[in-house]
This record gives C-alpha cells, sequence and structure tokens, in this order.
C-alpha cells in the first residue's frame, strides 16, 4: 500500500502541525484562564457556533470569564484530529472530552457536594493563515453525549501532584 503522506512537503507537515496545536491551545487557555493566549486563538470574524447560538468575536473573547462563573474548574482532553489542508486555509474535526467540575449542596446548602458535567464534543473547524498565523475563523461545536458525575476533589492542602493515600502518576 502507498504511504499516502509520500508527498507531503516540509511547509504541509509544519501547516498541520501549527492547526493542530491551536485545539490544544484553546484547551490549556481556557483550562488556565489565560486570556492573552485565549485572545491570540481567533482570526476577528470568527464565528463560534453551539446550536443555535453564533457567537462573534467579542462574545468568544468572554468565553474564559463566562467558564469560571459557572465552574470552578474545567479540563479539556483533546483526542482525534483529522485536518484538510487548502493553501492558505483549512478545516478539521476535532474531538475532545470536556470536564466541568463545580459544587452542588443538598438539603438548603447543609451538605456539600462536587460534580463533574462532562462532554464527548465534536468540533467542525475552519482556520485560516493571518499574517502568518493559523487561526480560528469558525468553530461549530457539537456535543455527542453528556453527563453528571459526582468527583471527590484532593483536600485545599494536598500538593497538586499527589492525592493523600493514592500513588504519584
Amino acid at each position: 500500500m502507498p504511504n499516502e503522506h509520500a508527498e507531503e512537503s516540509p511547509e504541509l507537515i509544519a501547516d498541520d502541525l501549527a492547526i493542530r496545536r491551536l485545539s490544544h491551545e484553546y484547551a490549556v487557555a481556557l483550562d488556565t484562564d489565560d486570556r492573552a493566549r485565549w485572545r491570540a486563538l481567533f482570526a476577528p470574524h470568527i464565528a463560534l457556533e453551539s446550536g443555535d447560538t453564533v457567537r462573534g468575536h467579542a462574545d468568544v473573547l468572554r468565553i474564559p470569564e463566562d467558564q469560571l462563573r459557572r465552574y470552578d474548574r474545567t479540563m479539556h482532553l483533546v483526542t482525534t484530529q483529522r485536518i484538510d489542508l487548502h493553501g492558505d486555509t483549512a478545516t478539521g474535526i476535532v474531538y475532545c472530552t470536556a470536564h466541568h467540575l463545580y459544587r452542588d449542596h443538598h438539603q438548603n446548602g447543609r451538605f456539600p457536594f462536587d460534580l463533574d458535567h462532562a462532554f464527548l464534543i465534536r468540533y467542525e473547524d475552519e482556520y485560516a493563515r493571518i499574517d502568518g498565523r493559523w487561526l480560528f475563523t469558525r468553530r461549530r461545536i457539537c456535543t455527542e453525549a453528556r453527563w453528571v458525575q459526582q468527583v471527590i476533589p484532593p483536600p485545599v492542602d494536598a500538593p497538586n501532584d499527589e492525592t493523600p493515600g493514592e500513588p504519584g502518576v
């Protein structure tokens, strides 16, 4: 079977890698509330679609702030990606599992517990090279499934790399 990538030039490989990194930067910027990194990902004419809602540039820039109001923490795990290059534009499909952690309460706030509202997401993306950088021009968020589960976060005073009583990974 012939190698389907045999004709890819170093430039095409570099473009593909740069576009793939966009989705990872999106996840890291959102999860760490890095608003400068977040702003750098989007073309001025970005359209972010979710259901019947389409958000423009100003609304997209407010997403990290909106997430922090709703959730204590998020964690987006980017997995499979397919990128199709077309010169200075490209399209892509990106899969992600997104975890949104928050605290809820039973019996009028007396019994707090932590929840993870998790989503299986398929992003349908469009990208453009603008001033030498690849940016999102359109991102459609398609929720494939979602669920809520109780989680047990580490104690506040526990080191970030290990939960007491559990081996480090």
